[in-house]
């Protein structure tokens, strides 16, 4: 019994020793990460110079931040390392969290070339996709529930016989606003712009703007009902809050 104890002890001090390790390390690559930030040690960035972390932010096991300045930028180059210090007050930022934001177990974020900005205590559930091709703003207080796909990207038609790699993109930006419900298992389409206190139903797909204070489903989403114009949703529909609970 004391040799399992101490065992979970050493275990225990160990997670601690990680954990300090890990935010020591965050603290020399990021532009800036702020005061009671919890990175879980599994956490990966990319191009950490140009992601800001606002504080009281918790990003879960296997988040990933990438802010590359471009589409095909992936990896850091030894002469951008290098240069970081340097350039660190000039260097603009692609992923800027405010503060109290929280990213859920293995989501991945990608500036894709764009910028993303999410404002304070936006939540994040499991296993989304969010890029930021063309730019994306999240007001405060909007929570994203898990698995869901969010990219201001578009890749335009062309001719027949072009070969879907060579076509190229657009990127128009989605803009989301303060206090909105995003399902689980939703798409936002690139264009599109989702108003304050808009709640958007599970599985759906957005293709257009939804207004302020309003209830839309299905694919594509469409305005179903308009809310009170207090802040609290009335009915949620088939949209779940479990995803969002804190987790290692």
């Amino acid at each position: 019994m004391k040799a399992m104890k101490g065992c979970t002890a050493a275990a225990r001090e160990l997670q601690r020793v990680r954990l300090r390790w890990k935010r020591w390390v965050c603290s020399q690559m990021l532009a800036h990460l702020g005061r009671g930030s919890y990175v879980h040690p599994s956490v990966e960035f990319g191009w950490p110079q140009r992601i800001r972390i606002g504080g009281d932010c918790i990003l879960h096991r296997g988040v990933v931040l990438n802010a590359r300045p471009s589409h095909g930028d992936g990896i850091e180059t030894k002469l951008a390392r290098v240069a970081r210090r340097e350039n660190a007050a000039d260097s603009d930022i692609g992923i800027e969290l405010g503060e109290g934001v929280r990213i859920h177990h293995y989501s991945y974020i990608d500036s894709y070339g764009g910028q993303i900005r999410l404002s304070d205590n936006v939540g994040i559930g499991h296993y989304c996709v969010v890029g930021g091709h063309g730019g994306l703003e999240v007001g405060r207080n909007t929570k994203i529930a898990g698995l869901t796909y969010i990219i201001p990207s578009t890749r335009i038609p062309s001719y027949p016989g072009i070969a879907y790699t060579d076509r190229t993109c657009e990127h128009r930006g989605i803009a989301i606003g303060e206090n909105v419900w995003i399902g689980a298992g939703c798409v936002i389409l690139d264009g599109v712009s989702i108003g304050d206190g808009a709640i958007i139903g599970a599985g759906a797909v957005v293709t257009s703007d939804i207004p302020a204070n309003t209830l839309a489903l299905g694919v594509p989403a469409t305005v179903q009902e308009r809310k009170p114009g207090d802040d609290q949703p009335t009915n949620v529909g088939t949209t779940d809050r479990t995803d969002l609970h804190p987790g290692d």
